[in-house]
């Protein structure tokens, strides 16, 4: 995993109880990308998979992130 921070803005968004990724990780994750973090609730590993459908506040940060291209 790279662990350098990235040359644009993003954006990392974790679970409180991701079986894969715990929040100390990922926040280190985002300490080291540069990253803006984003907690969750209880939303376990947050994929399609998860049945997460059509995520209002993901699609939020995605909207966020696209501003941030544009601006």
């Amino acid at each position: 995993m790279p662990l350098v921070s990235f040359p644009f803005r993003s954006i990392v968004v974790a679970s409180t109880n991701d079986p894969r990724v715990d929040l100390q990780r990922a926040g280190f994750f985002a300490a080291c990308w540069g990253s803006r973090f984003v907690t969750v609730e209880d939303a376990g590993h947050m994929n399609e998979q998860s049945g997460i459908g059509d995520w209002a506040a993901g699609r939020g940060l995605l909207l966020e992130l696209l501003g941030a291209a544009t601006a």
